[in-house]
C-alpha cells in the first residue's frame, strides 16, 4: 500500500483513517492467531487489538505504514511501551523466537531470563519484561492458570491446548520443554507459525 492511499482522509491528525486501520487489524490479527504478540492474550472484545509499531512512529515516522513495523498488540501492552525508543532491545516476536528468551516461574506465573542466556540476551530478555510491562499480576495469574491446566491435560484436552488460537501457548510449551516433551512441543510450534486456514 502507498502511504497516499493509507493516509489520506484521516481528519483526525492520526497516522491512518479508521478504514485503513481496520483492514490492518484484520490481516494483522490473523497472522497472530488472534492474539497479542508479546503476552498472547485474546484480542477480543475485552482486550482491544491496537496496531503496535515496534519502532514507534515518533522514533521513525517513515516507519509509521511499513507493513514490517507492524503488530497486532493488547493496549495493556501497547499502552507502556508507548513512544518509547528501545533501540532494538524489545523482542520483536516475528523476527525473534522470544521462547528460548524466557523461564517461567511456576509458582508465580513472572517470566524471567531463561538460566542458558549470556548477558546481553538476559538484558534484552528484561527489556522486553519491562517495556511491555509482561509481570502484571493478571497476566501471571493467568499463566499458572495455564501451567496447572497443562500439567493436568488428558488426552482429549490436549487438541484443544494444542489449537493456535490458544492463550499463553508459550507456557504450554513450557511444560512440554520441561517434561522432556521436546518434539510435541516443535510440532505445536510449527503449528502455530503456520498461516491461519
Amino acid at each position: 500500500m502507498r502511504y497516499e492511499s493509507i493516509a489520506s482522509g484521516s481528519s483526525t491528525g492520526d497516522w491512518a483513517t479508521q478504514s485503513a486501520k481496520k483492514v490492518l487489524a484484520v490481516a494483522l490479527r490473523g497472522l497472530a492467531h488472534g492474539k497479542c504478540v508479546y503476552c498472547e492474550s485474546a484480542l477480543g472484545v475485552t482486550t482491544y487489538l491496537e496496531i503496535e509499531h515496534y519502532v514507534a512512529k515518533t522514533v521513525t515516522p517513515a516507519l509509521a505504514f511499513e507493513w514490517t513495523n507492524l503488530l497486532p498488540a493488547c493496549r495493556l501492552c501497547n499502552n507502556p511501551k508507548s513512544e518509547q525508543d528501545h533501540k532494538g532491545a524489545l523482542l520483536k516476536p516475528d523476527a525473534v523466537d522470544p521462547e528460548p528468551y524466557f523461564w517461567i516461574h511456576p509458582d508465580t506465573g513472572k517470566l524471567e531470563p531463561h538460566p542458558k542466556l549470556d548477558a546481553a540476551q538476559s538484558r534484552r530478555a528484561n527489556e522486553t519484561i519491562r517495556i511491555c510491562d509482561l509481570q502484571r499480576p493478571a497476566l501471571c495469574t493467568k499463566r499458572v492458570e495455564m501451567l496447572m491446566r497443562a500439567l493436568q491435560a488428558t488426552a482429549s484436552q490436549w487438541e484443544e491446548l494444542c489449537d493456535p488460537r490458544t492463550e499463553y501457548k508459550f507456557v504450554l510449551r513450557h511444560v512440554l520443554e520441561t517434561r522432556g516433551q521436546h518434539q510435541i512441543a516443535e510440532i505445536d510450534r510449527v503449528r502455530f507459525t503456520r498461516a491461519p486456514a
